[in-house]
């Protein structure tokens, strides 16, 4: 867990990037000086301190690649080092200006920048703390400096007016540049929360929803015991009536399945590892127990032959048959089924022919409880799918079948069921 000195700025942003920007800043500006100080000493011919201000640039240089290199680490940044950068620089600025007329220096409200970035970064005490250093910086400047030579005042005052013009150019693009990126990453962040606020809340339904299938479950193993032997019971005594004597043997297999279905469930409150088996085998025995529950579907392709060894992951066959119910409700004549490695990671995908979705219900679909079968089911199974596959790692992909229809795929890591 971080801890409080850890970079928790008022914007909210990662550190990194506001480094980043700042080292944007870093550069914009030592170029502007140091093209200044040139333009200074040799185009408008007026001595300035070279040695003492090419050391102070050579300084701003070493912060620049300090901070580049400090971008690489992964070690997280902290408010302190944020105001530290923030001070370095405008310490270095105030050494600049000394050397360069003080505050009669028109570039001297560069000194705000600094200040600008701290108040859309940092808490609000530092803000002012380095406000007052900038403020302590500035009345220094109007008593100590070394004066530039510039014997023609009419000279001086023009050359005043135009540095006046590009330090409001400079600075008016700087502060634009940060504040621009700043919002610009304040609103990726905060899409960014929303999806895992969104997610968040998908999670704890999907949760509760485990909570009342577990007592459901509980509850539903005595009356489905009952329906069982109750069916067997009357295909026993309608065995010479084939029509009724098919129905109770069907209703007692659908009972059977029900009473595997809560086995699961209970298996999985217990934590239980399912063994490991070929995936072929295993997605032949899903299919088989489908049918079973869905005998008037039919289905097309030819079994998957994948012999790679297999350990389902909780939740992966429910979210299957999820997929496979959803084909069978659009078109129980034809679903069709495929399975395949690509690389390191199982794809499966089942198709059906009916009418689709609409733009609207795929974009919704795996996201939100919908359903687009008025009357017939809750609306979660592809929800509940979804968070599953999310959960390992794995996705859901919604398609436009060719000939009409929908087609479903699903990817699965290999390293989730290994």
């Amino acid at each position: 867990m971080p801890s409080a000195t850890d970079f928790t700025l008022s914007s909210t942003l990662p550190a990194h990037a506001l480094l980043g920007r700042l080292l944007a800043v870093r550069v914009s500006l030592l170029a502007g000086w140091a093209a200044g100080i040139a333009w200074l000493h040799w185009g408008s011919h007026i001595p300035v301190p070279l040695l003492p201000m090419g050391s102070v640039l050579a300084l701003m240089g070493l912060f620049v690649v300090a901070t580049a290199w400090r971008l690489r680490q992964d070690i997280p940044a902290t408010q302190m080092e944020f105001l530290a950068h923030l001070l370095a620089d405008l310490s270095l600025f105030a050494l600049l200006l000394y050397f360069s007329g003080g505050a009669t220096n028109p570039f001297v409200s560069l000194m705000l920048v600094p200040i600008v970035i701290a108040a859309i970064s940092l808490r609000p005490r530092w803000v002012w703390l380095l406000a007052a250093v900038a403020a302590g910086f500035y009345t220094l400047l109007l008593f100590f400096y070394q004066p530039l030579a510039i014997s023609d005042p009419v000279a001086a005052h023009g050359m005043h007016l135009g540095g006046m013009w590009f330090n409001f150019l400079v600075s008016a693009g700087l502060i634009a540049f940060f504040v621009t990126r700043m919002h610009a990453g304040l609103r990726a962040r905060d899409q960014e929360l929303s999806a895992l606020r969104e997610k968040q809340l998908r999670d704890e339904r999907i949760v509760a929803l485990g909570t009342q299938a577990a007592l459901a479950a509980h509850e539903l193993a005595t009356p489905l015991a009952t329906i069982q032997t109750t069916a067997h019971e009357l295909a026993s005594e309608f065995a010479n009536d084939p029509d009724i004597g098919n129905d109770c043997r069907l209703l007692e297999r659908q009972a059977q399945a029900c009473k595997r279905i809560l086995t699961q469930l209970a298996a999985r409150a217990q934590d239980s590892t399912p063994a490991a088996q070929p995936l072929d085998a295993w997605l032949a025995a899903l299919i088989e127990r489908w049918q079973v529950l869905r005998p008037d579907a039919q289905l097309l392709g030819a079994p998957p032959s994948i012999g790679r060894i297999f350990s389902p992951p909780d939740g992966l066959e429910q979210a299957i048959l999820n997929v496979l119910n959803n084909a069978a409700d659009a078109s129980p004549d034809a679903v069709e089924f495929s399975a395949e490695t690509d690389g390191g990671v199982l794809v499966i995908e089942i198709a059906d022919r009916g009418p689709g979705f609409s733009p609207e219900h795929k974009a919704q679909a795996g996201r939100v409880q919908f359903s687009n079968k008025p009357g017939r089911g809750w609306g979660m199974g592809l929800a509940l799918t979804h968070a599953t596959l999310e959960r390992l790692g794995g996705a859901l992909i919604l398609a436009e079948r060719d000939g009409g229809g929908t087609r479903v795929r699903i990817t699965l890591p290999w390293d989730q069921t290994t």
